[in-house]
């Protein structure tokens, strides 16, 4: 039996524009963009058609990606088809709990926007990169970064695929460590335009300001199973806050969440939100899934096709 999954894009696969054309071709998401706007204090439309690339900081990137994942969420649900799981990478979480409901649109948006502030002020307070490392495995990863981490804080920040782990950390560490990957035949190793170690310990103090800030916040029991980044198991929803937390400074399991998901009954998977990145990753942890994207409104089309050949509707 078939089972589906939605799967929810992180932070870097931002670009200009995103999410307008969901407004354009649906007036009903004008109110959505206008409430998010008022509770993030900046013009939405105004900063993702600005050309001077604002919307990749992280106070704006953050918010503006999970909008346009939830336009897109939103009009997937028009099809009428609902999932049997949702996922979602980093940021990307944040969609998760609004699509399983465990948040209102207004609060996730009040959320989105204190982590983001406390990440970027974090960054500027304690200063960090990160770097992909591609063609080693996690165990190797994991090695490296401890041996790396006699000079500084270094981690596995995030486990992608069997063959590409992120690694996190002080400057001099984490450059120790791309040393090391290239010395163990590393295929590559790239840093990332990013502004800071993210899902490392250098983001604790972001990480302990936003528990105490989603404590006052309401939550209800998920709708459906939420794959959580820091155990790859469905959320227990008694652990929420703290896992919002733990998610902040912790590694991104999204490889072994897949191979829990599949071990689950998950065979069909959507990535919503900006980009494709996710839907290669899922195809390189397992061959056999069968995935498809919804980026922009001129997906849908394509997505209907998809879900008529995979029996989820008719």
């Amino acid at each position: 039996m078939h089972k589906l999954a939605l799967v929810f894009a992180g932070q870097g696969s931002q670009y200009q524009r995103m999410g307008l054309d969901y407004i354009e071709n649906n007036p009903m998401f004008k109110e959505k963009e206008l409430t998010a706007s008022q509770i993030l204090g900046f013009d939405m439309k105004e900063i993702l058609e600005s050309a001077d690339a604002r919307f990749n900081e992280t106070q704006y990137a953050q918010p503006l990606i999970l909008f346009s994942s939830i336009l897109g969420y939103e009009t997937f649900k028009t099809l009428g088809v609902k999932p049997d799981a949702v996922l979602g990478f980093s940021l990307g979480e944040y969609t998760a709990l609004y699509a399983a409901n465990v948040f209102s649109y207004e609060n996730t948006m009040k959320i989105i926007s204190k982590r983001s502030l406390l990440m970027q002020e974090c960054a500027s307070k304690n200063p960090g990169k990160m770097a992909a490392i591609l063609g080693l495995s996690k165990e190797v990863v994991d090695n490296l970064c401890k041996v790396a981490s006699r000079d500084g804080v270094v981690v596995a920040a995030n486990y992608n695929s069997p063959i590409q782990v992120v690694i996190s950390g002080e400057s001099i560490a984490l450059y120790q460590a791309m040393e090391l990957a290239k010395e163990l035949g590393a295929k590559r190793v790239v840093e990332l335009n990013v502004s800071g170690a993210f899902h490392s310990p250098l983001m604790s103090e972001a990480a302990n300001n936003l528990y105490e800030y989603v404590k006052t916040i309401p939550y209800n029991e998920p709708k459906y199973p939420i794959y959580m980044n820091t155990t790859a198991l469905p959320l227990v929803a008694n652990n929420l806050y703290l896992e919002m937390k733990k998610q902040v400074e912790s590694s991104v399991y999204f490889e072994q969440s897949i191979q829990q998901m599949v071990q689950d009954g998950i065979t069909h998977f959507i990535e919503i939100g900006p980009g494709k990145v996710l839907s290669g990753l899922i195809k390189k942890i397992d061959i056999n899934c069968e995935v498809t994207n919804l980026d922009k409104y001129s997906d849908l089309d394509n997505l209907k096709g998809w879900l008529i050949e995979h029996g989820f509707t008719k």
